[in-house]
């Protein structure tokens, strides 16, 4: 059925990335051992195989992956950065295709961020830093006090990074956008170049040394598309047609986030450049896009691709700015594409840049699966190959037909569609009904995920020829060599495997059809005929009493033949019922309400796939056993294990956002929450911590946390337009995180007080009323919430007048609340002011009510009376005081 291409994927060493605030990282700050790392790997399967994780494309192990930056060749290493929260991430790599982690290269400094950059090899020492001898220097945009362009070089290959003392190289001129500096050397000029990005614009600028810069000249004004900022510059020449004799620029610039772009995309420019000045060849209002689809952003090209190889190559970060880190991935968020060499070639259009995938990806193949040349006429299974991680090459022709396509990841409700229609002369990629069909996007909006893409396609030719890329959680097109490039992002079953032929309104002829499995690039290849792991439709279920799904389960890899189906085992069988459909489905049906686990495995190993099954009451209520969005505001965000009313897990989400659940309790006035709150591990992005939060209907936000690194209990408040800030205190040495610790947080007034096992640590004030709804929150941490509980209080005693208001006074006197003498000064106060009120001489009342409230005030800094007591005084006094205004 297959050939099968016995290739041994090596498996590198992953050096855990740390990312270490407000430093440069360096090789020697990481605590794991490249020999610790290599035995991690081998001794786990389930490296890289989260759902939805690419297979053959580069992602980072945790945390956020965006830009790519510093891309450069240097002594057999291909080196990628990334951005990564304002640092630069790092990897290498020997073919382009299997890759290394190592440790951040650029982390915060005093300067502020490390933005995109790029780097270059100081073969002659201009900059002086290599005492004679070649090195690598790295530019980034800076970001304290707008945005200016620095410099970082190595002496070690990338391994270490020092800071130039001189930063940044060029100010910022005064202007909001000026960052992404692209710099290569200018042959024919003997110069330095730096292009970077401004606005809706570029500027160039030269140097002998890399150090100092001298303004040339901008372009863009009026050229091309200026529908959002333009990004992430590069410039470089490639011959047309192959021919080096006549050599045209290319001048690639990403445009952001708008409702135009619906998310961003990208666009070049040809022409001529003289070292100083860029020429656009095409008219002004031309625009030539470089990706058809919705994910393809930041691309740059490697520097210092040896001469023999003579390749154009380069990359882009497989995403956009309308969900960049809100796809429904983790640990890890973003990916890059597959490496694309670059070409110009004559069009009926004009020059156009024409993309192909890279002839290394070819060392990945796992399986050839080739299809005799047929006439097609309908639909037709490829029922000889199926996967969800492949690569397919087909050549289609036609005379008459409406339309064509094929249909990849199809289950029988899901499928991505690439197609020809020849009606409207388009090709399209078509992700509408590929699984995922809506996600909240950066701005908290509902965001139209599931869509068609699509652009001009000649049906002239009667013919075109289709290359494309599927992963896990991607498709790529290159279509006729690649003319036209699509990149998509797609969110399908990770058991959706099939591919199905279709014509609409003719036929065709496919004269060549080629699939290939291609293999992990993480994990070695495992031997023949044994599973690597084991994927599941679904991983977390929600069932009715009563109601029923069906679950799918494959073996991995896709070309595995297994003679044993796979076992499905239920931890609680009293909540569930399993009915086995077929060797790869079952049929799971409620029973009773609960939670439980049902593991799918491998008779003949340990390999097998947990799903999480929960039994409910009614499984469309925003709340599961009572967790869930804000009653207030409607706040929630993160993974969370619900365990019952009382327990929730959070989830180490490696990104710095607050993470949040509620309980879908409305409280007013007075009360006490607490928790038993354990630590379990938390993740390097961000702050790590976690804790109880209160908001109430107009944002108001009261916050308290353990923070395990620095061993305090933190506090924040806010108003829903301006932040009180931190207030943090440590905890006593006894209290060790590891195990479950009380907190609790007691709301009097507007006085708030927090505890750890019963000890008050720190006491704060703001203003919050009427409706609120209490929580749990955490920052990239796991955390075991228990015993979960919220306590109202009565309603705080008022009064409306002097006499009930010193009747007030003497009850706090006789609960301590009030030191006796001053008790006594209050007393004196509200005699004059009960005088008044009988002689009904307003004014009097309340400058006398006035001056009491300053009486107060006094004895509250002088500790004389309890913040209980003062609150509750106050309040009465403003009511007496409004009542006689």
């Amino acid at each position: 059925m297959y050939v099968i291409k016995k290739t041994f994927v090596p498996i590198f060493v992953i050096v855990m990335v740390i990312l270490l605030r407000n430093d440069c990282v360096n090789a020697k700050d990481t605590d794991r051992t490249k020999e610790e790392e290599k035995l991690k790997r081998m001794d786990t399967n389930d490296y890289y195989t989260e759902k939805y994780r690419p297979q053959y494309h580069f992602s980072t192990e945790t945390g956020r992956l965006a830009d790519p930056n510093g891309l450069v060749y240097f002594e057999g290493e291909y080196h990628l950065f990334h951005q990564k929260m304002g640092t630069w991430a790092h990897a290498v790599s020997k073919d382009l295709v299997h890759w290394e982690h190592l440790p951040v290269a650029l982390g915060h400094d005093e300067l502020g961020q490390a933005l995109s950059g790029s780097a270059v090899v100081d073969w002659h020492d201009t900059t002086g830093f290599f005492n004679g001898k070649a090195g690598l220097v790295a530019f980034y945009t800076n970001t304290e006090g707008g945005e200016a362009q620095s410099i970082a070089y190595s002496k070690d290959n990338g391994r270490t990074w020092e800071r130039y003392k001189g930063n940044p190289v060029i100010e910022n001129p005064g202007i909001k956008d000026f960052r992404d500096p692209k710099v290569f050397w200018h042959e024919e000029s003997k110069k330095w170049v730096m292009v970077v990005s401004t606005n809706q614009s570029v500027t160039f600028y030269n140097s002998d040394n890399l150090i100092d810069w001298e303004y040339q000249s901008r372009f863009g004004d009026e050229e091309g598309s200026h529908v959002a900022v333009w990004e992430c510059p590069d410039l470089f020449p490639l011959p047309v047609d192959g021919n080096k004799d006549k050599q045209k620029w290319v001048l690639h610039v990403s445009v952001g986030d708008n409702h135009i772009t619906d998310g961003s995309t990208a666009q070049y420019f040809i022409g001529e450049f003289d070292g100083k000045k860029f020429v656009n060849d095409n008219p002004a209002e031309s625009i030539l896009i470089t990706d058809f689809g919705q994910d393809y952003y930041a691309a740059q090209s490697f520097a210092n691709i040896p001469e023999e190889d003579g390749r154009r190559l380069w990359l882009g970060w497989m995403a956009n700015w309308r969900y960049p880190y809100q796809s429904p991935t983790e640990p890890w968020m973003g990916s890059m594409s597959i490496p694309r060499e670059l070409s110009l070639k004559f069009t009926k259009d004009g020059i156009r840049l024409f993309q192909e995938p890279i002839r290394e990806l070819k060392s990945i193949r796992a399986t050839e699966h080739s299809v005799d040349a047929f006439t097609l006429e309908g639909e037709r299974e490829i029922s000889d190959f199926a996967g969800t991680t492949y690569e397919f090459e087909a050549i289609v022709e036609w005379e008459q037909v409406d339309e064509f396509g094929i249909r990849l990841r199809q289950s029988d409700t899901e499928e991505t569609v690439v197609g020809v229609n020849t009606n409207t002369e388009t090709v399209f990629l078509d992700r509408t009904n590929a699984g995922l069909e809506t996600l909240i996007d950066r701005d908290g909006q509902l965001f139209n995920f599931g869509k068609r893409f699509e652009t001009k396609f000649s049906k002239d030719g009667k013919q075109v020829k289709i290359h494309g890329f599927v992963d896990e959680s991607s498709v790529e097109l290159f279509i006729n060599d690649g003319e036209y490039v699509f990149t998509n992002l797609i969110y399908t079953k990770p058991t959706n495997k099939g591919i199905e032929l279709y014509t609409k309104g003719g036929r065709v002829n496919f004269t060549s059809l080629n699939f290939y499995h291609l293999h992990s690039i993480w994990r070695e290849a495992p031997d023949e005929g044994k599973i690597d792991r084991v994927a599941v439709s679904e991983e977390n279920v929600g069932l009715e009493v009563g109601e029923s799904i069906e679950l799918t389960a494959h073996a991995k890899p896709d070309w595995l033949s297994i003679t044993e189906p796979l076992v499905w085992e239920v931890d609680n069988p009293d909540l569930i019922q399993i009915d086995e459909l077929d060797e790869t489905k079952v049929k799971i049906t409620g029973v009773k309400l609960g939670v439980t686990t049902v593991t799918v495995r491998d008779p003949n190993s340990q390999t097998s796939k947990k799903i999480k099954v929960r039994v409910l009451e009614d499984k469309e209520s925003d709340y599961i056993d009572g967790w869930g969005p804000s009653p207030t505001t409607r706040a929630f965000s993160g993974k969370w294990d619900i365990e019952d009313g009382s327990s929730v897990t959070s989830y180490v989400e490696h990104n710095p956002d607050w993470k949040e659940i509620y309980k879908d309790e409305v409280v007013t006035g007075d009360f006490n929450v607490s928790a038993d709150i354990q630590w379990v591990e938390q993740g390097n992005e961000g702050f790590p911590k976690y804790g109880i939060m209160i908001v109430d209907e107009k944002g108001t936000n009261v916050s308290a946390f353990f923070n395990k690194d620095i061993h305090q209990l933190e506090t924040f408040m806010k108003y829903s337009d301006r932040e009180l800030g931190w207030e943090g205190a440590d905890l006593p040495n006894s209290v060790e995180l590891q195990e479950p610790q009380a907190l609790k947080v007691e709301k009097t007034g507007d006085v708030f007080r927090f505890y750890c096992n019963g000890k008050k640590i720190l006491e704060r004030t703001i203003e919050m009323k009427g409706n609120m709804s209490v929580g749990v929150v955490n920052e990239n941490t796991k955390a075991h919430f228990t015993n979960f509980t919220i306590e109202v209080g009565e309603d705080a005693p008022t009064a409306t007048n002097a006499a009930e208001l010193k009747e007030l006074v003497e009850h706090f006197e006789e609960e301590g609340e009030v030191r006796n003498n001053s008790a006594h000064a209050l007393k004196i106060h509200l005699t004059a002011v009960g005088h008044y009120e009988e002689k009904q001489i307003a004014k009097k009342v309340v400058k006398h009510m006035e001056s009491f409230k300053l009486l107060l005030d006094h004895q509250k800094e002088n500790a004389l009376i309890s913040d209980k007591a003062y609150h509750v005084l106050t309040e009465s006094a403003d009511l007496i005081i409004a009542k006689w205004e």
